[in-house]
Formats: C-alpha cells, structure tokens, sequence
C-alpha cells in the first residue's frame, strides 16, 4: 500500500475500504485500547438486559470519502451470501457513483472467511482485475489486520458511540439508529483520515515489522 501511493498519491480515494460489524441491544463500544484518568473513581455503569439478545450484521464501505451503505444482513455471512450481496446489492450501493469512477475502483476486504469463498475470489477477479486487495487478492491483506481500514479506526467505533447511547427496545430501533448514525458521518470526517492517518499507520505498522503498533500512534 506505501508503494502503491508512492507510484498513485490518489490511489487512496479509489479504493472502496469495506467491512461488516455486528450491533446489539445490549451492546457496549470496546475500550481496551483507551485507558481513562480521573482523580475520583468515576464509577461508570451501564445498564444491560442479559437474558434478551439480539443482534444485526451491518456492512459498511468508504468510496471516496463517502460512506456507502449501510446494508443489513440477518444470520450467519456465508460465502454465497456474500457474493450475493457482490453481485446483486452493491452495485445499487453503488448507484451514484459515475461509471467512469467505478470503471477504476479498487475492492478492499479483509480475511474473514466468507471473503475467501472460491466463488467470491473468481467474481473479485473478474469484476475488479488485478485491483483488489484481500488475503488471497492480487495485492495481500494481512488475514489480522486491525485499525488498517478506515472503518476499522474510525467508523465503528464512531457509530456505536453514536447508536449506544440508548438502548434499543427492538430490532427496527435499532436499525434506525445505525441509519441515522451513518447519516452524521461527514465528508470533513473522511478527508481528514484520507489524507493523513492510513499511510502514517501503514507506515507505523513496517516500522514495528508488522507487530501491534497503537501504541507507536
């Protein structure tokens, strides 16, 4: 990727970053990176309901500096679910971009399994030859991977700062929150993380050799 924007300072905003997370009614935004001082215990709570449970999958991209989506999806991600969504939901998606802009996309993914389906792989090489990025892609994304994408350092968490802030009573609710989160989620946002913090954390990453480097940011 350093190498790919030394040869294309631009090649950043053609990439379409994707990724899916999973929201829930008793969800809480995952801290172990921060660490919190206070003079006095804060003494923080959050009120959950255990025995009740459910949950949605949501799939996110960035194009552009553009939030694309979000696309929900119930149950488990298989392959052919995922290539389903390739082929007959994304490009609506996609809908607004100028074909001329989608004609030179490039397609990043990470290496969950539904991702190295062999039917996903074959539509990948077909829909997005030698330009996209994935564990088994023409350029190689680390199977472990994490705060590498802009929705991995920026958006989830974001939108579940955003969603979590009251509990949602039913699985409609709860979609309509995610909805409206995303809609907050500014191109001033995106830019800011384009210009500057993917490289320099690409960067951070090859200086510790491909080991954890947050703690290098």
């Amino acid at each position: 990727m350093v190498v790919l924007h030394e040869e294309d300072e631009n090649i950043l905003s053609k990439i379409l970053w994707t990724d899916e997370s999973c929201f829930n009614n008793n969800g809480i935004v995952n801290r172990r990176n921060s660490h919190f001082w206070s003079k006095n215990n804060p003494h923080w709570t959050c009120e959950t309901n255990t025995k009740i449970r459910w949950s949605i999958n949501v799939w996110c991209g960035i194009f552009n500096n553009q939030l694309i989506g979000p696309y929900f999806y119930n149950g488990t991600l298989t392959g052919l679910r995922y290539l389903d969504f390739l082929v007959n939901i994304l490009p609506d998606l996609m809908a607004d971009v100028p074909d001329e802009v989608c004609d030179n996309v490039w397609f990043q993914q990470d290496g969950a399994s539904p991702h190295n389906a062999n039917v996903v792989k074959d539509h990948l090489n077909q829909q997005y030859p030698s330009q996209w990025l994935g564990t088994n892609g023409p350029v190689k994304w680390p199977p472990r991977s994490p705060y590498l994408t802009p929705l991995d350092f920026l958006l989830w968490g974001y939108l579940k700062d955003k969603v979590y802030e009251q509990q949602s009573k039913s699985l409609i609710y709860l979609k309509e929150r995610i909805t409206a989160a995303c809609r907050t989620v500014t191109t001033t946002m995106s830019i800011s993380v384009m210009d500057s913090s993917i490289i320099w954390r690409y960067e951070k990453c090859l200086d510790n050799y491909g080991g954890h480097f947050e703690n290098l940011l």
